[in-house]
């Protein structure tokens, strides 16, 4: 087999999913230096950061926070993770139901203001993290289901999102670096993303946090948060026992390996957000036996949570069971 990525994705500021933004950067000293010291004991080899607003863009300093990490502090953080044999990817989530930490270049995606920001930030980071061989582009979850909500709703579809994540993969590549996306291009729109994108230009990251195996599956009565969506939201009156009856998570089962064919190349991502003990191992173990290795770059694990003292226990957790099946299944 192949050597592996193993990748924690930690997000230095919230800024792309909560409903309470916050202008100045807030993170915890000490569970960064848990981080580094964990990634460098466990086979962690990679680090994926998600920057946002976190860093400061000389290019752009609007966007970024007050007390945002230097961009000295940038690069000796990306040195010191090289000398622990861990490597440094910059994430900068691009899908318009995740970019609010673009502040007011949010409200004008597929402007030609827009794409001349994109791509100044996608070049800083490219020099800020010393030329890495990956930048995560995000690219998930851009439509009405998950953003229809919010009190400014914006979200490409047709011509226009797909020139645009051609436009955001260019930037990454015109860099020397190959982008890595969130799997929602592909899974939701197959034979469209075929046509555009070939296997080599991009790495994708399916993601599932629940069980894979029948006999791990969730019960919807073992939490009070799966009782409610399950039977008072959209799937009430269809009388699921277990979570993994789910349409998303149905779906992930019947396409996740059929997608593969051609050569596209994943990183499947795992995580402890949904309580699901079983779902490290379960990941992990599905996609080393029923994918073609080689085509398996690495895999991940997602905590959720950003770099502050309440995300400890799920990043501790995250640790743990990405260990534990790693150490199972790649011994």
């Amino acid at each position: 087999m192949s050597e592996k990525m193993w990748s924690i994705l930690i997000h230095l500021t919230p800024n792309m999913w909560t409903r309470t933004f916050t202008d100045t950067l807030n993170w915890d000293e000490d569970l960064w230096e848990y981080i580094l010291k964990q990634a460098s004991t466990t086979g962690i080899n990679t680090i994926v950061l998600d920057v946002a607003d976190g860093i400061e863009y000389a290019t752009h300093p609007e966007i970024s926070l007050k007390n945002a990490w230097t961009r000295k502090r940038v690069r000796d953080e990306v040195a010191r993770c090289k000398e622990l044999g861990i490597t440094l990817i910059p994430k900068l989530n691009l899908s318009s139901n995740h970019c609010m930490w673009l502040k007011v270049y949010s409200r004008m995606i597929s402007t030609p203001t827009y794409y001349h920001v994109i791509n100044d930030i996608i070049k800083e980071v490219y020099e800020l993290f010393d030329h890495p061989r990956y930048i995560h582009i995000g690219m998930d979850e851009e439509s009405l289901q998950y953003c229809g909500k919010k009190e400014f709703c914006c979200i490409r579809q047709g011509e226009l999102y797909w020139h645009d994540l051609r436009y955001i993969v260019d930037c990454v590549a015109d860099t020397g670096a190959t982008p890595w996306a969130w799997s929602n291009p592909l899974f939701e729109h197959p034979e469209e993303f075929k046509k555009r994108f070939a296997p080599d230009e991009m790495i994708l990251s399916p993601y599932h946090y629940n069980a894979l195996r029948p006999d791990h599956y969730t019960p919807i009565s073992s939490r009070s948060e799966y009782e409610v969506y399950y039977n008072e939201g959209i799937y009430k009156d269809r009388g699921f026992k277990y979570v993994e009856e789910d349409p998303y998570l149905v779906r992930f089962m019947e396409v996740a390996i059929p997608l593969m064919e051609g050569g596209y190349r994943y990183v499947p991502c795992a995580s402890v957000f949904n309580r699901c003990k079983y779902n490290h191992e379960d990941l992990v173990e599905y996609f080393r036996d029923n994918a073609n290795d080689v085509q398996i770059v690495g895999f991940m694990t997602a905590p959720w949570h950003s770099l502050v003292e309440t995300g400890r226990e799920y990043i501790e957790e995250s640790f743990e069971a990405f260990k534990i099946a790693k150490e199972k299944f790649y011994s």
